[in-house]
């Protein structure tokens, strides 16, 4: 029996594992999409139905499995819809495979019950574990009277009893930390991913980000033959409004000036924070007279916006842009971010406020 128990406990831990990493984006989108709902619940089916096949010997004539810890997993991670995939799976399976039997027909009622029940009790206001808890003992207690049907001998169904209740507690438990275990590593790890692309204060690209997005514009444009555009923006005499206001002020003002850049910029551009007071915009396949029509929509957008201080004050910046274009006015592709931080230079130094670009 322990050997059989080692097994199936064996067969649980991989398979958790397994599909944790097979299916890591589809568990990171569990609750919102019923596609992978679906999935997850069927997944756990199978490994219900692998698991009722490596069946755990009490004695010659019992025998035991546990085959609602995948029902559990389903409803506690993918919910209601999940949860009843998988009972539906398993008792189709043990049907069709073993033929129509009482027994047969017991266990197949008892694991939808089970997957209707973890389906209700997922939709409570409960705690990880508590409702884990919750779902393994109403499983166990529908198991139980599947038990209770079938064996006769009062001493076989007491240590039947004795023994499945024990299983149960125990690798369900365990069970659910390994599962719970790599759920948290997977969304710490897309976490994680997401902030390194990510510029903490404006929520737009970093430099990393940006520097992949640039490299992938100048792929596309090698391949396809298309324009492209790029957008240097600085803010203008921003250390003033640091030292009017305090860092706060300034961050305040970073922030929603990503805002205003996002909102004015073409949906498919690519606005990134690439230093202190610095952005840029990639503008994909764009030629010299419509990124200079982007670029003054974008300096008009942020002179007519009133920037809101965290002390409530209000009030207005501008920027000095600028733009370069290959193949327009710029025909070396590598010196495109060069001709438009020397066009940065000349608006700065001709007014500010302003847009300007390669002759």
């Amino acid at each position: 029996m322990l050997k059989d128990l080692f097994i199936n406990s064996t067969i649980l831990i991989s398979f958790i594992f397994i599909i944790s990493q097979v299916f890591k984006n589809e568990i990171l989108n569990l609750s919102i999409s019923y596609k992978y709902k679906f999935l997850f619940g069927l997944t756990q089916g199978i490994l219900g139905i692998i698991l009722m096949l490596f069946t755990i010997h009490i004695n010659p004539k019992v025998i035991m499995d546990l085959r609602h810890i995948p029902i559990l997993l389903a409803a506690i991670y993918g919910g209601g819809f999940a949860s009843i995939i998988a009972g539906i799976t398993i008792a189709l399976f043990r049907i069709n495979y073993f033929g129509v039997s009482t027994p047969a027909i017991i266990a197949s009622v008892n694991m939808f019950n089970i997957a209707i029940a973890c389906a209700i009790i997922s939709r409570m206001n409960l705690k990880g574990f508590r409702k884990w808890m919750y779902m393994n003992i109403m499983s166990s207690l529908f198991i139980t009277s599947t038990f209770l049907l079938i064996i006769k001998n009062s001493i076989i169904l007491c240590n039947t009893l004795i023994y499945f209740w024990i299983a149960s507690i125990i690798i369900g438990t365990l069970a659910y930390y390994i599962s719970n275990y790599m759920n948290i590593s997977i969304k710490l790890l897309d976490r994680l991913e997401h902030e390194s692309t990510i510029d903490f204060l404006t929520g737009l690209n970093n430099v990393r980000q940006y520097d992949n997005a640039l490299n992938e514009s100048f792929l596309n444009v090698r391949n396809k033959d298309e324009h492209l555009s790029i957008l240097i923006i600085d803010i203008d005499f921003f250390k003033k409004v640091n030292d009017t206001y305090g860092h706060l002020a300034g961050d305040a003002v970073l922030k929603q000036l990503g805002i205003v850049l996002s909102t004015s910029s073409r949906s498919f551009d690519v606005v990134s924070r690439i230093g202190g007071e610095e952005f840029s915009v990639i503008l994909p396949d764009c030629p010299t007279n419509q990124s200079m029509e982007v670029a003054e929509r974008l300096r008009s957008a942020v002179e007519l916006n009133e920037f809101i201080l965290p002390d409530e004050t209000k009030i207005n910046i501008h920027v000095s842009i600028g733009s370069a274009t290959y193949p327009d006015n710029v025909n070396n592709l590598e010196n495109l971010v060069h001709e438009a931080d020397t066009a940065l230079y000349a608006a700065k130094h001709s007014g500010r406020n302003k847009v300007c670009h390669p002759e």
